[in-house]
């Protein structure tokens, strides 16, 4: 599991999911951000791992989009 990682405004996740040939899955979550200096998006992962079932890549992509949530505001 990656360490604690501080995002801005997360403009979008994407969750790459890859089956290997033992059957587990692999997982990779990455956020894209903002940059606050330049007009640029910034691609970071917020989290990888292989060798899990089903179950664990959902509750993967769970945890780091709700960690990384950014309230709604009207």
């Amino acid at each position: 599991m990656a360490g604690t990682i501080v995002l801005k405004a997360v403009e979008s996740f994407i969750a790459e999911i890859a089956q290997l040939l033992d059957g587990t899955y692999y997982v990779s979550l990455t956020a894209t951000t903002v940059d606050d200096e330049e007009p640029q998006l910034l691609t970071q992962e917020i989290d990888s791992r292989r060798g899990v079932s089903l179950d664990e890549v959902l509750a993967v992509i769970k945890e780091g989009v709700y960690r990384n949530k950014i309230p709604f505001v009207e």
